[in-house]
């Protein structure tokens, strides 16, 4: 499953957001790097969760009520014009 999110990024550094296409959750991202996300944010920190996580791990995070968001994996790429994202569900790695 993959969806497009419209996003002004212009300069590849202001902040964007794209929905999970787990949860429908909005999730911040702010580089692309690898391309990876976790859908999740610490509740304690308001920080992101690191996105390399293993599965045992967000599914601990999510169902112990630690994170917003449902932990689970997806792809954020560029799309055929600088303002537009796809959002692709993919695995943990």
């Amino acid at each position: 499953m993959s969806n497009s999110n419209t996003a002004n990024n212009n300069n590849n550094t202001d902040p964007m957001f794209v929905t999970c296409p787990h949860c429908d959750v909005a999730v911040e991202v702010i580089k692309l790097n690898c391309c990876i996300f976790r859908c999740g944010i610490y509740k304690a920190s308001g920080k992101q969760i690191d996105p390399h996580l293993p599965k045992e791990e967000c599914d601990r995070l999510a169902s112990c009520g630690l994170i917003h968001g449902c932990g689970k994996p997806f792809r954020v790429d560029q799309g055929d014009d600088a303002s537009t994202l796809v959002v692709t569900i993919c695995d943990y790695i």
